[in-house]
Order: C-alpha cells, then structure tokens, then sequence
C-alpha cells in the first residue's frame, strides 16, 4: 500500500504539472498541447516509463514534455514565462494544498491511531507523499539549466544568443547529471523540500 500511495502521488504531481504547461500554451495562443491530447488526466498520455523509474529510484524524475510552438503566442516572452512557470505554481499550490491534509490528519486523529490503521496509513502516507514529491518537482525545475523550466523562465528576460544560454544548450546533459549528482549526494535538494514543507506546517499550525 506504500507503494501505491508512492505511485499515485508521483502520477498526481506529473500530469498536473503537464497539463498546466499544455493549458497555459494555449491561453497563451498555442493549441499544440491540446491537438496533441495532452490536456487529458489519462496518465498514459503524460508518463514517461524512464522519468518514473528514475522517480522511484532516485526520487526525481520527469514525464513526457507537453508539445508547444512558441511561434503561436500571442506575446513571444509573456508566453514562454506563464508557458515554463505554469507546472512549478501547480506544484507549489498542490504541495500546499497536500500539507493541510496532512497536518489536519496529525493535528485531529493522532499518529497513534494513524500508525495503528492501515487504510488511515495509507491515506496520511499519500498525503505526506504527495507534498513531499509536488515540492520536490519545484524546487528542482526551478534549476536555471536546459531543459528545466527555470532555463525556459530565463529565456523570457534574456537576449536568445547570449553565452550563457548557448553553453548550456550544448553541455546540457552533462551540467543536468552533474547537477543531479551534486543534489543527491550533497542532500541539497532534500533539505530545501523539508524547509518548505516544515514552513507550510508551521503555518497551518498558526491556522489551526
């Protein structure tokens, strides 16, 4: 059952995060995402089996890119900035939303009683997953490095042949797995999710 709840929280916080790309691209003018069917939450659509393994492995991971021309916006940089920061703010809100259920759980049941029940484990397990992994996808697609959104977000403030931007198109693989090594080694990455989720229950502890 900690598998399925594992599972579940990394469907939720991918195809939600792809769907909001898809779905700002076309607010913005480009209705690719949507020709493509990928505004569906049938997560067959969005899951990439490589991205999974690697969530459940190393505890990142990713799915399939929504297809977008940035040709069909309305406004090139508007576009691409609402376009690329549009599944880090679904992750962040989703992230929030989870830690309520989850303090509401420890605050009003107890973790005696969540311990001592399965289906309540299960349930306060999700929950935990669920924040944990939605701020996690944050926190790291928030990384100024190709092809993660926070390169994209830069792309919207930039001149588009500055060196910066060049050099890491052309080594991107190599500075992504050196980057990766360095988070996962170093903790980094973990210690910034448990911050924010330790400030999202501290302030449903002052809510409640």
């Amino acid at each position: 059952m900690v598998v399925l709840a594992f599972v579940l929280a990394i469907m939720i916080a991918l195809v939600l995060h792809e769907i909001a790309h898809g779905y700002a691209a076309l607010k913005c003018g480009d209705p690719s995402a949507k020709i493509a069917g990928r505004l569906s939450l049938n997560p067959a659509r969005h899951i990439e089996p490589m991205g999974l393994l690697c969530f459940c492995i190393a505890g990142i991971g990713w799915a399939k890119p929504v297809p977008v021309n940035p040709f069909n916006y309305r406004n090139f940089r508007r576009g691409n900035f609402w376009v690329s920061i549009a599944g880090v703010l679904v992750n962040l809100v989703l992230g929030f939303v989870f830690s309520l259920f989850m303090f509401l759980m420890y605050k009003y049941v107890g973790m005696d009683k969540i311990n001592g029940n399965l289906g309540l484990y299960f349930v306060y397990y999700f929950f935990l997953m669920t924040t944990a992994i939605n701020i996690t996808l944050m926190i790291f697609n928030l990384l100024p490095v190709y092809p993660l959104d926070g390169f994209n977000m830069l792309v919207s403030f930039t001149k588009p042949d500055n060196r910066f931007m060049e050099f890491s198109r052309k080594y991107s693989m190599f500075i992504l797995m050196g980057v990766l090594v360095v988070l996962i080694v170093t903790g980094a990455l973990a210690i910034a999710r448990d911050g924010i989720v330790d400030g999202f229950l501290w302030f449903w502890g002052l809510m409640f």
